[in-house]
């Protein structure tokens, strides 16, 4: 990504970033920031390789995060209903992942 110097995902902890699935193929980084941004996003992200069709995006409280997972999942991007939930980090932070959430 090269942009943003340090900037990034992983400066956000995982109570204020949503996973973002359904990502339909030539969507950019730039048009799904442009989808969160209504719902505070700071950053936003889409993957490649084993991560094809899916991204993140990032807030800066934990109830932003919370609040565009309410608005956001099942909006359309680029002709398809997306999924926006709960980021849950590497299998092995299990216990760092929201209380009530079952995998």
């Amino acid at each position: 990504w090269g942009k943003g110097k340090g900037k990034g995902h992983r400066g956000f902890t995982p109570d204020k970033k949503v996973w973002i699935g359904g990502i339909p193929e030539g969507v950019t980084y730039k048009e799904l920031h442009e989808h969160m941004k209504p719902a505070g996003a700071k950053w936003a992200e889409v993957f490649e390789g084993k991560g094809k069709g899916t991204g993140v995006a990032c807030f800066a409280s934990p109830e932003e995060a919370a609040g565009a997972i309410a608005a956001l999942n099942g909006s359309s991007l680029g002709g398809a209903a997306i999924q926006v939930d709960v980021w849950e980090g590497k299998p092995r932070s299990a216990e760092a992942a929201a209380p009530g959430k079952t995998a």
